[in-house]
């Protein structure tokens, strides 16, 4: 899969990108512990995991033990492997540091940024809003997130009339 569509597949899907980030951050990590971080339902984060690994973003961990210094959010020392781990790839880093409000207004059309400025006119809008709320422009009251107000700033800066 090339990487164009697969920043465009993690911009239209923030939950699965989520699971992407908490790799960054954790190093190592499985299922059912990225479920508790994320606050995403566990067969969701799942299905998030085997596309990842699909997509050659994120690895499966083969050791046996995992230690906390290769599991930055363990507990433990050491512990035995229960779990299927997995760590992030470094084809999943380059994409990461991609994923910036630049990526993001490829794929947000004028209305939307109407939407994002506009509080008026987003409770006449619920199915673009709601796409918002997927890429993770809107939270889930429809209120601009960080990302959204800096997409909104990137159209300002480039003259984009909205």
């Amino acid at each position: 899969m090339e990487d164009e569509e697969i920043k465009k597949m993690l911009v239209m899907d923030h939950e699965m990108l989520m699971v992407l980030k908490h790799f960054e951050l954790a190093k190592l990590d499985y299922a059912k512990n990225i479920k508790i971080y994320t606050s995403i339902p566990q067969d969701k984060v799942q299905i998030y995991i085997e596309r990842l690994y699909a997509m050659g973003l994120i690895e499966k961990y083969s050791g046996s033990s995992v230690k906390r210094t290769e599991a930055k959010l363990k507990k433990t020392n050491e512990v035995h492997k229960h779990h299927t781990y997995y760590h992030i790839a470094n084809k999943g880093h380059y994409i990461l540091r991609d994923m910036t409000e630049r990526e993001y207004i490829k794929y947000v059309d004028i209305p939307c940024l109407r939407l994002i400025l506009l509080k008026r006119e987003r409770k006449d809008n619920a199915e673009k809003c709601q796409k918002l709320y997927e890429m993770g422009i809107m939270d889930k009251n429809y209120e601009p997130t960080e990302m959204g107000l800096k997409v909104l700033d990137l159209a300002r800066r480039r003259q984009i009339k909205i």
